[in-house]
């Protein structure tokens, strides 16, 4: 699979997944400001006074943050809008797609891709990456301390490679600066640290190659099933 299609694959996800639900009013706004809601019947008052029963035959006010708002019906057109607009039915089959995913790899999309920043989604795909990273460092003795470090530099690497997808005029993190941030002097970063940093950014850059690669996938088997149920 070349990088064009892989590419292809990184930009219709991020169409996708965008979340576009801010973009109506609410119900009692969009009425205010448009018709059909008469404004006339009730004019509308910085402060509004309600008179209520006080319990004893008598009345009592009490201020009101909003006036009543009479409307004549609950649409302004004579058509309803539809429930998907086209756009959305367009990008259904990717969205299909990724939710068919296996956990790791659909919280690694949905992070990566979609801007979801759901700490489920992070712990999801840093725990499969040092998953199989450990399991590479078989037979390779490490110490507590270096190893509690590394499980910490997953994260960062996670962040480095979605960085990168994200813009390509992206600096990757240097050397010197991690080291700094984890007190580690820069000979005993390029002797122990820097060849682990470098695995675990190629883990994450295989993953997403990996992801990309299943949602073409399962987006042709989608598109082919729905193709056969029409013939």
């Amino acid at each position: 699979m070349n990088a064009q299609l892989l590419e292809y694959a990184r930009i219709a996800l991020r169409f996708a997944l965008a979340d576009l639900s801010g973009g109506t009013k609410g119900q009692l706004q969009a009425f205010a400001e448009h018709p059909p809601a008469d404004k006339n019947r009730n004019p509308r008052q910085p402060i509004h006074l309600v008179d209520l029963e006080d319990g004893r035959g008598g009345y009592r006010q009490v201020k009101a943050e909003n006036t009543a708002l009479y409307v004549l019906e609950t649409r302004s057109r004579r058509r309803p809008m539809p429930p998907m607009n086209e756009y959305d039915f367009a990008m259904c089959g990717w969205r299909r797609a990724v939710n068919s995913l296996p956990e790791y790899q659909n919280a690694w999309v949905k992070y990566c891709y979609g801007h979801d920043l759901k700490f489920a989604h992070q712990v999801a795909f840093c725990e499969h990456v040092w998953a199989e990273y450990e399991r590479r460092l078989e037979g390779k003795p490490l110490q507590a301390k270096v190893k509690k470090r590394l499980i910490a530099l997953v994260w960062l690497a996670a962040q480095d490679a979605a960085a990168k997808n994200r813009n390509d005029t992206y600096t990757e993190l240097a050397g010197t600066a991690l080291g700094n941030l984890m007190s580690i002097s820069q000979q005993c970063w390029s002797k122990v640290y820097a060849s682990h940093w470098s695995g675990l950014k190629n883990a994450f850059e295989r993953l997403d190659i990996d992801v990309l690669r299943t949602v073409l996938n399962r987006l042709t088997e989608i598109e082919m099933g729905s193709l056969l149920q029409k013939l």
